[in-house]
């Protein structure tokens, strides 16, 4: 399920829900968690574009990078970086 993002017209309180496509709007149509005035707005996020290992702030770990280096030696001219 994706993560949204609603802010408050009212106060500005800007938070995230887990919600299924579906049910989006569901939030907009509820008070603000924060002053309880009906004026929560979903918010239109720049998707990212670019590497996932640092988007999710993870390495491989040290097998992952030892199977890279396998499949590189047995592929004579194999451009795998690993690392």
């Amino acid at each position: 399920m994706p993560y949204y993002d609603y802010q408050c017209k009212a106060c500005n309180h800007v938070f995230e829900k887990n919600m299924l496509i579906s049910e989006r709007k569901k939030p907009t149509e509820e008070p603000c968690p924060e002053c309880s005035k009906s004026e929560v707005t979903l918010q239109l996020a720049t998707p990212y574009h670019g590497d996932p290992w640092h988007f999710a702030g993870k390495k491989p770990d040290d097998g992952f990078k030892d199977r890279l280096k396998e499949i590189k030696k047995s592929h004579y001219g194999s451009t795998i970086n690993t690392w």
